[in-house]
């Protein structure tokens, strides 16, 4: 079924450009172009509301409040639209009861990862409203017994072929209806314990390192909830050994405040941590971001490399995000690799580094 988007801007140039774009991406669409016909169309169930701020009359601030005050649609999620970059705006968007920010002319790519984001976790929270005290309970168990699974994804360098690095990875109990990393995770950080799940499963793939290898590096994915908590201090400290460690910066279109994010990142960096960043080549994932961050490894989109052995365009976008990991020193990982023949391509156009199923599975033990 469709997801239905609310879009309410009294641009009528923008909000016609914006709601074809937003069908074009399989979205149903309304558009109100002012806060009373807003409020009306609201009525509909939408399953996302985009509101520009600057709105004649009732503005968007007004009218994100009144939508939150009224138990019928209290709960439908909402992502505000700014000309403007004004942190005060943000701030005040958010307090009311928004969901995310995004700025007018920000990469169209960025804004559909969010909508699909938040789409994502509005999808979690209404099948745990059902039976939420279950579902809680049942969380909470996982994490007091400590039952996730923690497997390990070999990274290869390509010539020669040898494993340099596993990614870690984390399941929930088999069976369950946690299994999925992502609703493990998201149903953690909507349940407030996030943070005690990163915590948990990173104890418990740091003693099996421990206990079974140490010359390789380690993958740890690292969310922007965690790093911008005021407790990622706590989750670097368990790293006897950061020089051992790669952290991998995961969702960064979640990232609220980018520059404090990047200050925080490079703090981390010089402790002896190395920094990755994932899907370099989506929308959201520019390349002027990537060297704000300044990561020692760029994780390159999965999707971008998907039959990349017969789609000249591909290649060309590979190309030449390779050619700026070369001039900034950083090493570039290809993401994903399922075939034999994405392999050679990947090969012939320089990347010298990769990980998928083609090379090798993630598993609950280390590959020779």
């Amino acid at each position: 079924m469709k997801k239905h988007i609310l879009l309410i801007d009294d641009e009528v140039d923008f909000a016609q450009t914006m709601a074809m774009r937003l069908q074009l991406r399989g979205y149903e669409v309304a558009v109100a172009h002012d806060g009373v016909e807003a409020l009306e169309r609201v009525k509909d169930d939408p399953d996302l509301i985009l509101l520009d701020v600057m709105i004649p009359g009732m503005n968007g601030h007004e009218i994100c409040k009144k939508i939150r005050e009224d138990k019928a649609t209290k709960n439908i999620p909402i992502i505000m639209l700014t000309a403007k970059n004004m942190s005060s705006d943000k701030i005040e968007g958010l307090q009311i009861g928004a969901d995310d920010y995004i700025n007018k002319s920000a990469d169209m790519e960025e804004l559909f990862a969010r909508i699909e984001a938040l789409l994502r976790r509005s999808g979690l929270f209404e099948e745990m409203s059902g039976d939420r005290s279950s579902l809680i309970e049942e969380l909470k168990r996982i994490l007091h017994g400590k039952l996730v699974e923690v497997l390990f994804q070999p990274v290869f360098r390509l010539r020669p072929r040898e494993i340099f690095a596993y990614e870690v990875l984390v399941r929930g109990p088999k069976g369950s209806k946690f299994e999925s990393p992502e609703k493990l995770f998201q149903s953690a950080l909507s349940c407030g314990m996030f943070f005690d799940l990163e915590m948990i499963y990173r104890r418990k793939a740091l003693e099996k390192i421990g206990r079974t290898i140490d010359k390789k590096l380690f993958i740890f994915n690292c969310s922007p909830y965690i790093i911008e908590s005021g407790k990622f201090d706590e989750i670097t400290a368990l790293y006897d050994n950061p020089a051992q460690i790669i952290l991998e910066i995961t969702e960064r279109a979640e990232i609220k405040d980018f520059q404090m994010f990047c200050k925080t990142v490079r703090a981390v960096s010089a402790k002896g941590f190395k920094i990755s960043v994932d899907d370099v080549g989506s929308g959201y994932s520019s390349l002027d971001s990537l060297a704000e961050i300044g990561p020692d490894y760029a994780k390159i989109n999965i999707a971008l490399l998907h039959d990349i052995d017969s789609n000249v365009k591909k290649q060309n976008l590979v190309k030449t995000i390779l050619s700026f990991c070369q001039q900034n020193k950083i090493i570039a990982i290809a993401e994903g690799i399922e075939t034999e023949k994405e392999l050679g391509t990947l090969m012939d156009l320089g990347v010298k580094a990769g990980q998928g199923f083609f090379l090798g599975r993630p598993a609950p033990y280390f590959l020779e």
